[in-house]
């Protein structure tokens, strides 16, 4: 298995596909092979709350080397954002290992979302991936299905660019998306079953299913943890392979936190696990 740049890029960069939603860019178009429910309206969790202050460090294996870490932090106080209460999340990743002395990864992505809708009204990221930069800034406007985009590059601040983009009404950004998942009642759902979202990620609005795969005792650091397990639908392409190429595993239990993702790659398989918590509603809770 060779080390070249452009696999160590994609495996640090994959502990961000892992925490969001597997990189948009991926999934245009999917082919759907699914004979269950396709759920436009998955059934939610009554009364969910995240808990403000819950911080979740991962970190993504590739082979039997670490190379990228990722902390998710949700902001103490929600934060007002055009004219919306929003939580806020900041997710901070970084290469590490000799992933870290190749290819040098620093970035920042935010997610400023409604606490009621819980869909976004601003994301953000300011990013270094190698000789790669950018500062962005998306304002999500739900309602009316469009999205304000204002960007550059680092090395020419003062070149902004400002663009206008179309989605549809009810849109999830990279962030937002996963804390959706984390409010489903998965309980009323059918193995095999599809979540369907509308998802805008650089620059392009995309259709974007995921399979509920079941439940599922996960093995983490700190023991077995029941789960329920999740697979996004792919397309055909040269960058991953097997059925359900992509999978993750959120806590049956109040915190309904990631605890996993399994991405099986033409390169070698990436894994992505939870290392470090504080700030749940309840400590994770071992199963036989």
């Amino acid at each position: 298995m060779r080390l070249n740049k452009k696999n160590i890029k994609l495996t640090c960069a994959s502990i961000f596909i892992g925490m969001g939603l597997f990189g948009f860019n991926s999934f245009e178009n999917p082919s759907d092979t699914t004979q269950n429910k396709k759920l436009e309206n998955p059934p939610v969790l009554e009364n969910i709350e995240f808990q403000k202050g819950e911080m979740l460090t991962y970190i993504a294996g590739y082979a039997m080397f670490e190379a990228g870490e990722a902390v998710v932090k949700l902001d103490k106080h929600t934060k007002n954002v055009n004219d919306q209460e929003c939580y806020k999340v900041d997710v901070t990743g970084r290469s590490i290992g000799i992933f870290g002395m190749t290819m040098k990864i620093r970035d920042l992505w935010q997610s400023y979302f409604n606490t009621d809708t819980r869909f976004p009204a601003q994301f953000n990221r300011d990013i270094v991936e190698g000789g790669y930069t950018l500062v962005e800034k998306l304002d999500f406007d739900q309602e009316n299905g469009k999205v304000e985009s204002h960007w550059y590059k680092k090395d020419k601040p003062e070149d902004i660019k400002n663009e206008h983009f179309e989605m549809k009404p009810n849109t999830h950004d990279i962030i937002s998306g996963y804390y959706y998942l984390r409010t489903l009642d998965y309980e009323k759902m059918s193995e095999g079953d599809t979540i369907k979202m509308n998802a805008f990620w650089e620059n392009k609005a995309y259709d974007f299913d995921i399979v509920y795969l079941g439940r599922e005792k996960c093995y983490t650091k700190f023991g077995r943890i029941d789960s329920f397990v999740m697979s996004p639908i792919m397309p055909e392409n040269d960058l991953f392979s097997g059925t359900h190429p992509i999978k993750f595993w959120v806590s049956n239990d109040v915190n309904r936190i990631p605890l996993k993702i399994q991405a099986e790659l033409i390169v070698g398989a990436v894994n992505v696990d939870l290392v470090r918590y504080k700030g749940l509603k309840e400590k994770l809770k071992k199963v036989k």
